[in-house]
């Protein structure tokens, strides 16, 4: 908003005088003052004016355009009074522009021009008042708006009290007989005038400017009507003979269905598209109005008629609702006295579940603190058989090195021989200490007429070595038994277990099914089973006398199943001695015991094989081999998908190839020095044959692809064809015709595999025939044996 100013110039020169330069600041430095001061003057300036002696400037704005023309830089007393000379005119509301005119509005004086940025600062920055205009004349619109809206709701209230009162002031001067009289001869005008073909007027709404007082009257406009026309004498004839009753009636229903029509063409008219959209009249009633006005006794029937028979079928519709409601109660009575009866075996069924779940949970928690200490109790027990087996192999071993170094060194006639090593010595006089009390063994037995040297075991120990390794394993049997000393019978012995599920099995069937009990108790028996099997070892026979380890007789090979949880296990869930087919189909624990034999005994075994089994043992490989056997024939579950069989498997595979690499020792040396049959070198090709034959025998469990390539491929074509060649005739036609006769007589077949892969052998065989003379007596009969062999093969002698 801008304000007016008026510039007063002070005349203080009659011959006005204009000073430049320093004339000039010093004719003006008495007009600096102070703000008091220059208010003092303003009140006094007539007085001043007269007396002031010296020049006196008229505004300090036009002594700064003057010096800024005359290119005077102002100083700082000038400056401060040009600003207290602004200020001053601030505070009395007047304007002082700082600009020129001229200048573009946009340019404003930064707070640097200014100098330290006092409150002249303020004036070079003005406020945009449109915004607060703006919001001001919103206001003063709505509140135009607010008022008009008033004024109208007013205007219509006023509008409705007015009519009202009319019709108030009508009714008071109107009887209501007046009013009835009037609408019927409304009606009946209307009726009249339709029936006669005359209009009834623009409005439609059955008024006339005529009223029927009477019936001569009535009668006199029906002669009215009769005078217009020939072709309504008839329908005016008719009319004249009805009373007044029967007109009006007629003249009551025909208004009604005309109204009726009017109204509803003027709402399709109104309602436009919308009235061929909407839905149909629903079932018994119509889309027509109702009608206004009195109603005839005729639709007055009509409709006590309609609603008796609603009430009538809301009535039958109560009653069946009644009827069901009873239904429905006598039902729920029912069910309410069987839930009755069934109460208390529902309360002991929760009960029995209660105290289920609360020994299932002390029987977990049993669990997972004697599982591990299961588990280490295993793990010692099967390193201490390892380190048992480990000892008798490497011992075995280091005998053979020790006779190959003997066999060399008696070899070496001109080479110095070094000092025999004390050690050495030892080994081997314990050695012939063990091979001598075998061959007493064999001569009490009389068995050493069949038996080739090599073809024991040699696996004895002396008697405090096998003493301290049957404490140990004592000492660890013990260890297993205190395990569970602290349970009781219910969570320590597999029989009070079973008994406990077995209780729950036969107490609720359903639930013990949806449950999965049946894949549970393998896991919860297993470390009970697995604790009584701490020192199971099948490889030797019955006892824990290693020394018997040797021998070839023995217990029973699955000695498991003479034991008291095997039976416990066996008969768990069978109700009847003898179960019928269906019943064993329908038996969730049908396949107990064979989960238990897989998840459990195989495992074991496949350890056993790992750590312990040495296949040089004829024995442990007999007794492997028989169980193995029995397993897979009596246990549906264990077939090639199952997990664990097939780890036993490879685990057996993995040990016959390292005997193979590791075990297997033939010296190659010259003729004359295998003259003796218990040399060295037969020793070893019966240690090999040995090998072979324990191979052999585990066709029919293990793959034939495998067992060929170990036993023909490995072991025949490498190492025992190789010590046959350096052997006389008679010898290696013995030793061929050993390794015929040890081979499966599944291999043998015509176009077996096997044959086609034994060409070396063959060959071999072929050449020991031609270097035989056949004239000979002695080669007669090994030339016989050598045609045998061929033709076991199914090959043709040259």
């Amino acid at each position: 908003r801008g304000v007016r100013l008026q510039l007063v110039v002070k005349k203080s020169d009659p011959e006005n005088l204009i000073l430049n330069g320093r004339a000039a600041l010093c004719a003006g430095r008495d007009d600096m003052s102070s703000e008091d001061e220059d208010t003092h003057d303003d009140e006094s300036s007539g007085h001043q004016k007269e007396h002031q002696p010296h020049h006196r400037f008229s505004k300090p704005q036009d002594n700064f355009k003057m010096c800024l023309e005359n290119g005077v830089i102002p100083d700082a007393a000038m400056i401060h009074a040009a600003r207290k000379r602004r200020q001053k005119a601030r505070e009395q509301g007047e304007f002082i522009p700082v600009e020129e005119p001229k200048e573009d509005k946009n340019k404003k004086r930064t707070v640097q021009e200014d100098g330290d940025g006092d409150g002249s600062d303020e004036d070079d920055d003005r406020i945009d008042m449109s915004a607060i205009t703006g919001a001001k004349e919103r206001e003063e619109r709505r509140e135009q708006f607010n008022a008009i809206q008033r004024e109208d709701s007013d205007a219509e209230d006023s509008d409705i009290e007015t009519k009202e009162w009319e019709n108030q002031q009508i009714r008071k001067g109107v009887t209501g007989a007046q009013l009835v009289s009037a609408q019927q001869e409304s009606i009946i005008s209307q009726y009249l005038m339709q029936s006669s073909g005359r209009p009834t007027g623009g409005s439609g709404n059955g008024h006339f400017s005529q009223t029927f007082q009477n019936n001569s009257n009535r009668r006199g406009i029906l002669n009215e009507h009769s005078a217009s026309g020939d072709d309504e004498d008839g329908t005016l004839a008719g009319l004249r003979s009805l009373t007044t009753a029967e007109l009006l009636e007629q003249a009551y229903a025909t208004t009604s269905v005309g109204l009726a029509k009017r109204l509803g063409q003027s709402k399709q008219r109104s309602t436009g598209s919308a009235a061929s959209m909407s839905s149909a009249p629903s079932k018994g009633g119509s889309n027509e109005t109702k009608p206004t006005g009195p109603r005839m006794p005729q639709q007055i029937l009509t409709q006590l008629t309609e609603r008796h028979r609603a009430t009538v079928e809301l009535h039958q519709k109560h009653a069946d609702d009644i009827e069901h409601i009873t239904k429905e109660i006598k039902l729920l009575q029912m069910d309410h006295l069987s839930c009755e009866q069934r109460a208390p075996v529902a309360a002991a069924k929760y009960r029995f579940y209660q105290e289920f779940r609360c020994y299932v949970t002390d029987l977990v928690e049993c669990l997972n603190e004697k599982v591990p200490l299961v588990a280490a109790l295993e793990q010692r027990t099967l390193q201490l058989m390892g380190r048992h087996s480990a000892m008798l192999i490497e011992r075995r071993r280091q005998d053979v090195r020790d006779q190959a170094k003997e066999m060399a060194d008696a070899c070496k006639t001109t080479a110095k021989r070094l000092p025999d090593d004390p050690e050495r010595i030892r080994r081997a006089a314990e050695r012939e200490g063990r091979r001598t009390r075998r061959r007493r063994d064999r001569e009490k037995n009389e068995t050493s007429d069949s038996h080739y040297d090599g073809m024991s075991s040699d696996d004895e120990i002396p008697d405090m070595e096998a003493a301290r390794y049957r404490a140990a394993l004592q000492s660890a049997e013990l260890e297993a038994r205190d395990i569970f000393s602290d349970a009781a019978e219910a969570y320590g012995e597999i029989e009070g277990i079973l008994g406990k599920f077995e209780h729950w099995r036969d107490h609720d069937m359903p639930a013990y099914r949806d449950a999965y009990v049946s894949l549970c108790l393998p896991k919860i028996v297993g470390p009970l089973i697995r604790l009584q099997h701490i020192t199971w070892n099948p490889l030797v026979p019955a006892g824990l006398d290693s020394n018997a380890a040797g021998g070839g007789g023995g217990a029973t090979v699955s000695d498991f199943e003479h034991e008291e949880w095997f039976r416990a296990v066996a008969l768990y869930g069978c109700r009847s001695d003898s179960p019928s087919e269906a019943e064993l189909n329908d038996d969730p624990d049908v396949r107990l015991l064979p989960t238990i034999v897989e998840k459990i005994f195989l495992p074991k075994l496949t350890a056993l094989c790992e750590q312990y089994w040495d296949p040089l043992s004829t024995t442990q490989t007999l007794r492997l081999v028989r169980l193995l056997k029995r397993l897979v024939r009596d246990y549906p579950s264990l077939r090639l998908t199952c997990k664990p069989l097939r780890a036993l498997f490879q685990a057996i595979l993995d040990k016959l190839k390292q005997s193979v690499d590791n075990d297997v020792f033939i010296p190659i040396f010259p003729k004359q020095a295998q003259e003796a049959k218990s040399s060295f070198f037969q020793r070893q090709f019966c240690s090999g044959l040995k090998l072979f034959r324990n191979i052999t025998s585990w066709q029919g469990i293990l793959a034939d692809g495998a067992l060929k390539e170990l036993a023909i491929g490995s072991l025949l074509n490498r190492y025992l064809l190789n010590g046959m060649r350096v052997c006389t005739a008679p010898d290696a036609i013995g030793k061929a015709s050993t390794i015929v006769y040890t081979l499966p007589r599944v291999w043998l077949a015509a176009g077996s595999p096997v044959v086609q892969s034994m060409d070396q052998f063959v060959t071999m065989l072929r050449h020991l025939e031609s270097q035989l003379e056949p004239a000979a007596a002695i080669n007669g009969e090994l030339i016989e044996q050598i045609r045998k062999i061929l033709s076991s093969l199914h090959v043709l002698s040259a």
